[in-house]
């Protein structure tokens, strides 16, 4: 087995992985696996290549280079390139505050959101979960991946941490 195209394989069919995690599926050591990733990555710099491998918090990923932004948008035009200035607003709640409920966007926003938060979750934006009495929602897996975007909260928690409470912190 071809070390460099297994380690290839791996973070393309996760869409994200950690060395420590291809280290143990591949059971090699991390250093070695480190070692596959920096080979990895400066091959797909070259121009012969449209994705570039890099590194986002602990996880290794592909990307499409900056060049051909344009040429994928043209490609991936979807429904979410429709979304109106309510639902962006409802999305950038979920993204700073994290899972919320129905209750916790409409206290964000100062009027009710239902009907936006309904069609969100029918177009595949949203995810909705059952928690006692209500539903706690959240941004899909295909929408944060269309946005290429891993877990938001947690990188903007640093900047949270500062004396004046955030706007958006919830403690639901």
């Amino acid at each position: 087995m071809n070390l460099k195209a297994a380690v290839e394989a791996l973070i393309f069919a996760s869409k994200g992985i950690t060395a420590e995690k291809l280290a143990e599926f591949l059971k090699i050591s991390v250093d070695e696996v480190g070692r596959t990733l920096e080979e990895l990555s400066s091959e797909f710099d070259s121009e012969e290549h449209g994705v570039e491998l890099k590194k986002v918090g602990d996880v290794y990923r592909f990307y499409t280079k900056a060049e051909y932004a344009q040429l994928i948008q043209s490609v991936s035009r979807s429904i979410y390139a429709k979304l109106s200035a309510s639902q962006l607003e409802i999305v950038a709640i979920l993204m700073l505050n994290g899972p919320s409920t129905l209750q916790t966007i409409n206290e964000l926003r100062g009027k009710d959101s239902s009907v936006l938060v309904r069609s969100l979750h029918k177009m595949g934006v949203l995810t909705r979960k059952r928690q006692k009495n209500s539903f706690v929602y959240n941004l899909s897996d295909n929408f944060k991946d269309l946005l290429m975007i891993e877990e938001v909260p947690g990188s903007l928690a640093e900047h949270s941490q500062s004396s004046t409470p955030s706007p958006f912190s919830s403690e639901e």
